[in-house]
């Protein structure tokens, strides 16, 4: 399989986990389709592949697209929803690293296969967690931040573009500054953060239409709620 081939169907997965999550559940599909894009992604995050002469993360596709559900959510319920959405998020990453941990804890059996592998994906260090999680609050806020602020101005396409790309270059600068900065060179450390943003924007542009779609899912929903309440009256 090839990496574009493979990439094509990343994004495809990832965007069917959010819509197919919004069509069923609204907006409590919402938060599923995120917390499972986050642990999808904390893993996915240590494979490495080739793509254009970059070296890309294989999380690089799916954990963009949680930017996509923070402007979904704040799009229909506003910005305290954003951020909930936010730590709901956090809250899936930071259960998932420490149940990991406890995991590799135990003490392997004879006929154990597992350990190694498991060892590695949940080998954190703490300024690793440190920076992963700060740049992961702290973008998520400025990225609902922003489209609650543009929510008036913009058309919707603008808004969600300028969220992500605000969103992930402070996320990039945030956990790339904490985990490497003062560990490798300076110039190591900026083709770290350039390359990762160069990347994920030229991923970006292909998920604002599952942004209008998910909007009018979960616009659709309190049009019929409203109906019904009306009728009930």
């Amino acid at each position: 399989m090839s990496n574009i081939f493979a990439l094509g169907l990343e994004y495809i997965l990832s965007a069917l986990i959010i819509l197919l999550a919004i069509r069923f559940m609204k907006k409590e599909g919402a938060y599923v389709a995120l917390s499972t894009l986050i642990i999808a992604s904390n893993l996915g995050v240590a494979k490495l592949f080739n793509l254009f002469g970059f070296e890309v993360t294989a999380a690089n596709m799916s954990m963009g697209m949680a930017f996509v559900i923070y402007s979904i959510i704040t799009e229909v319920y506003g910005k305290e929803e954003g951020r909930k959405a936010v730590w709901v998020g956090f809250f899936a990453q930071f259960a998932f690293v420490l149940l990991g941990l406890v995991y590799t804890s135990y003490i392997p059996s004879q006929n154990d296969f597992a350990q190694s592998y498991l060892s590695q994906v949940f080998a954190v260090t703490p300024r690793i967690a440190f920076a992963s999680w700060t740049a992961f609050i702290l973008s998520g806020y400025t990225a609902v931040w922003v489209h609650h602020i543009l929510k008036q101005r913009t058309k919707l396409w603008f808004r969600n573009n300028a969220a992500t790309k605000i969103g992930q270059i402070l996320d990039n600068l945030i956990f790339v500054t904490i985990a490497f900065y003062g560990f490798v060179d300076f110039k190591t450390y900026m083709q770290i953060f350039l390359t990762t943003t160069v990347v994920e924007f030229l991923l970006d542009y292909i998920d604002t239409w599952v942004v209008y779609v998910g909007v009018k899912f979960l616009k659709d929903e309190d049009e019929n709620l409203s109906n019904v309440k009306v009728m009930n009256a």
